[in-house]
């Protein structure tokens, strides 16, 4: 199966952990993709009070605390669901990445949770360990027993196949 990647790097790095930067560049996207749902979601709140009421259509301003919540409460949404399914969030099939258990295998759906909570709530700060440590590992992986490894494979059943 391997061979089914192109690129001869990508195939050379199946299955490794992650880089910094990798890690990096898909934690932003996620950021990115993240804020796009909220964005969405304002948007779509503005529209349906628009036509269920008297009001001009306008995108709603909420206050600080409830932007944060909000935001937070997506963020944790998003990526709990995300590595708890396909170990994949948004930005990290740009890059492909997956988040796994240190078996290889999925990511449970309540360590997924906690690695969410972390990451969302110190703003991703916690992968700056990846620099500092030998097995690429951030303090994410090191609290949750998780990794996030090169994996192209749409699904976590068939990059297990080639291992």
């Amino acid at each position: 199966m391997k061979d089914e990647i192109k690129n001869e790097r990508s195939r050379d790095v199946q299955g490794q952990r992650a880089g910094f930067v990798s890690q990096a560049l898909g934690g932003v996207l996620d950021w990115l993709a993240v804020m796009a749902v909220y964005f969405a979601g304002l948007v779509v709140y503005g529209f349906l009070r628009f036509l269920l009421t008297s009001q001009q259509f306008e995108i709603p301003q909420l206050g600080g605390w409830v932007n944060g919540d909000l935001i937070f409460a997506l963020g944790v949404f998003v990526l709990w669901s995300a590595w708890s399914g396909s170990g994949r969030a948004p930005g990290m099939v740009v890059f492909g990445l997956r988040v796994v258990g240190d078996d290889g295998a999925r990511l449970s759906s309540r360590r997924a949770f906690w690695r969410a909570v972390l990451v969302v709530a110190t703003l991703g700060i916690g992968l700056v360990f990846v620099l500092f440590s030998k097995r690429n590992r951030s303090i994410y992986d090191m609290i949750c027993k998780s990794s996030v490894v090169y994996d192209w494979r749409p699904s976590l059943s068939e990059s297990r196949q080639d291992q």
